[in-house]
């Protein structure tokens, strides 16, 4: 790899702060539209992915070369999570470009860059490469003095300062209420937030008020983020339950996906104590119950096991002898997310503590790995390639079987007809402003292209709201199943996929169902989400940008599907259908630590 370089341009600390800027020069592809930079830290005790952010990526004038810019800032004060840690931080760089990856890097560093005196690179000889990282020497124990005694400083002053303002509100609150009745009249603007009616609306308009001028949330979910702070506290001064496994989702409201393969294994052990918060609610929604049941079973189980984001899990720390495992809903690494996003819209920032308090969280595939380490903020040891539990169904005879019986006999007039399953993912940045444009995508039209020779099922993600307008002659042959269907179980009668960035796509090629991939907005979601690999070599079926395309993909049988196998064994290590089984005994073997 002589031909790929990497140099430092910019490497400079100020406070807590590390802020750095290479150039990387490598061979020209133009098929790569999506180069990768990573920055590896490792303190001794935890080893930390994180992305360098492109700002430039252009060719040269030959086409030969190309030449990549990135840089970012990262503030060492979040860099590692609750570790000890060692004033020594080595680092290095993995450059992606398309199928190619330089695992650490070899570097040099600008003339330019003024070092401190410890700070040095250095090269160790093996006998496979040599290996290039960069010490530098800090202070990092007391950054982080530095730090937790600025964010003490900073809550105590912001609290008295809120006590302060609460006061000055109390003779504020009549001229408030006069406010919102004058705001329910019509004479003055009422508050934007204010979606209540009647006597609420009034009550609300108040409370809104309150909360702008004293800058502090009082309200409901507010009450319940501190119900499970304070149970959390109780609980601490109960002993663990050692033999205690608690499954909290914020995804699901029953025992399905993950959850529900694992606890088919773990109950055949009588001796395991297992507890359950599935509620699917926003917080302000939740019951007071049962974030009281979310704080103390976060003190008292031994082993925590989430399948999603479970915001209230990071409001509150973690307790000393507990494992957290993430079960985590998808296979494979297709969409950038968490940390790997940062410095996109909706990504994470350095200060969140969203996923990081994981001990484990389960992959599809050793390869991975590092993706799911760097988005969730983990050291790079703690994703485990058990595979996926639900996955297990797609190796059952029997299970196929009666998932087709039961989709005919609900369904008999499609049963003379091909299936053909739409199943997009949304746009936007999550479960309040995700999305997708149906009109994108004309079912009737498509019905009526093809001759009716396929019956379409729709399948859009839990967070899009808006659904295909279905004419009510083709109703018996295009059904809309987003809201009651799993999405598994109708993979089993598909004769074709439909999606875009859906991960579904993994469970589809488990079964070798041809996929057409209807990407109208490639490059779009490209700089405004990102993938961890090159979409267009990536993906194992056909790639086409418009509805007409897409037409005439399907009338001539043109999926591609010589790509189905290479995938399937690339992102799963294991198809035995034991999944559920290697986890289960990864959740044992944390309740014997």
């Amino acid at each position: 790899m002589d031909n790929y370089s990497l140099k430092i341009l910019e490497l400079s600390r100020e406070s807590n702060m590390l802020n750095i800027g290479v150039r990387v020069k490598c061979p020209y592809n133009p098929a790569v539209r999506e180069p990768k930079l990573a920055i590896i830290f490792d303190n001794g005790t935890e080893t930390r992915r994180l992305p360098v952010i492109l700002q430039a990526y252009f060719p040269a004038e030959d086409l030969t070369q190309c030449t990549i810019f990135a840089k970012y800032n990262y503030n060492l004060a979040y860099l590692f999570f609750e570790t000890p840690i060692n004033k020594k931080i080595d680092f290095w760089f993995e450059f992606t470009y398309g199928d190619i990856v330089v695992d650490k890097m070899k570097f040099i560093v600008s003339s330019d860059v003024k070092l401190d005196d410890d700070d040095k690179y250095e090269v160790t000889v093996s006998k496979k490469k040599d290996i290039v990282t960069y010490r530098f020497v800090v202070d990092v124990e007391n950054v982080r003095k530095i730090s937790a005694f600025r964010d003490v400083m900073q809550s105590f002053v912001g609290d008295l300062w809120t006590i302060v303002l609460v006061f000055l509100c109390i003779p504020l609150i009549p001229f408030f209420l006069l406010e919102s009745f004058l705001a329910v009249l019509g004479c003055v603007k009422g508050m934007p937030k204010n979606k209540k009616r009647g006597l609420l609306r009034i009550i609300n308009h108040v409370r809104l008020r309150i909360n702008r001028f004293t800058r502090k949330g009082f309200g409901i979910t507010d009450s319940k983020e501190k119900v499970v702070r304070i149970a959390y506290k109780l609980a601490c001064m109960l002993k663990i339950k050692e033999n205690r496994i608690c499954f909290i989702s914020n995804r699901r409201n029953d025992m399905s996906g993950n959850f529900e393969f694992v606890y088919d294994v773990l109950k055949q052990d009588k001796s395991i104590d297992m507890r359950f918060i599935l509620d699917d609610r926003t917080i302000i929604r939740m019951s007071y119950r049962n974030a009281f049941r979310y704080g103390y079973y976060c003190a008292t189980a031994k082993v925590i096991l989430v399948d999603d984001y479970a915001g209230l899990l990071y409001k509150i720390p973690r307790r000393s002898g507990t494992t957290m495992m993430q079960l985590w809903h998808a296979c494979g690494a297709f969409k950038t997310f968490g940390y790997s996003r940062m410095g996109k819209p909706g990504g994470q920032t350095q200060s969140s503590s969203a996923h990081r308090n994981y001990d484990y969280c389960i992959v599809s595939s050793k390869e991975i790995s590092k993706f799911y380490a760097e988005g969730f903020g983990i050291s790079l040891e703690k994703p485990i390639a058990t595979g996926i539990p639900r996955t297990d169904i797609f190796f059952d005879a029997a299970y196929k079987k009666k998932a087709q019986e039961a989709f005919y006999a609900q369904y008999p007039q499609l049963k003379e007809k091909k299936i053909m399953l739409f199943a997009p993912t949304f746009r936007g940045n999550g479960k309040i402003t995700g999305f997708y444009p149906v009109e994108k995508f004309d079912v009737a039209k498509m019905y009526e292209e093809l001759g009716g020779e396929y019956a379409i099922l729709i399948k859009h993600h839990p967070f899009v709201q808006d659904r295909n307008v279905i004419p009510e002659e083709y109703k018996d042959f295009i059904i809309d199943m987003s809201s009651n269907a799993e999405l598994n179980d109708l993979l089993f009668i598909t004769d074709l996929l439909i999606s875009d960035y859906s991960s579904v796509i993994f469970e589809a090629a488990l079964l070798d169902i041809p996929m057409l991939f209807y990407a109208y907005d490639l490059q779009r979601y490209i700089s405004t989400r990102g993938f961890y690999y090159e979409y267009e070599e990536f993906v194992p079926g056909k790639i086409v940008s418009s509805f007409s395309q897409a037409v005439t993909a399907i009338k001539s049988n043109d999926f591609e599907v010589e790509k189905i196998k290479s995938f399937k064994t690339r992102f799963f290590d294991d198809l035995d259908g034991k999944s559920s089984q290697r986890t289960a005994d990864l959740i044992k073997r944390a309740l014997r630590s």
